[in-house]
């Protein structure tokens, strides 16, 4: 086995072993809504509107359905953590999946040259 297939041998467990370690993910998207309650003395219909909120929205899309849950302001930093634990999954399974093919190709270079 060469050095260069030891090297990504060692780097693909790497990336493994930050895998299991993430914690909690959570898909989707997060966004800040504002609403008008249409109370014509309410301070949303003044000149210029004071509207309501912010209120936190996440949506995700899985299994082709489309789903949006309002999130509670005391939750709003387990919610982020759980997408930017999401988000750091999807760049090490393309870290992993990158790192795969280049040992695939470098094992297939190195049989064909013995």
């Amino acid at each position: 086995m060469s050095k260069e297939v030891r090297a990504l041998e060692l780097r693909i467990e790497r990336t493994k072993r930050k895998l299991t370690s993430l914690g909690e993910l959570r898909p989707g998207n997060l966004s800040q809504q504002y609403t008008v309650c249409g109370k014509p003395t309410c301070r949303c219909a003044a000149d210029p509107p004071q509207k309501h909120g912010p209120y936190y929205q996440l949506g995700w899309t899985r299994n082709r359905k489309s789903t949006t849950r309002f999130v509670r302001r005391s939750d709003l930093a387990s919610v982020k953590r759980q997408l930017k634990n999401y988000a750091a999954l999807q760049s090490l399974v393309d870290e992993w999946i990158a790192l795969s093919i280049e040992l695939c190709e470098l094992k297939r270079s190195e049989a064909r040259k013995t």
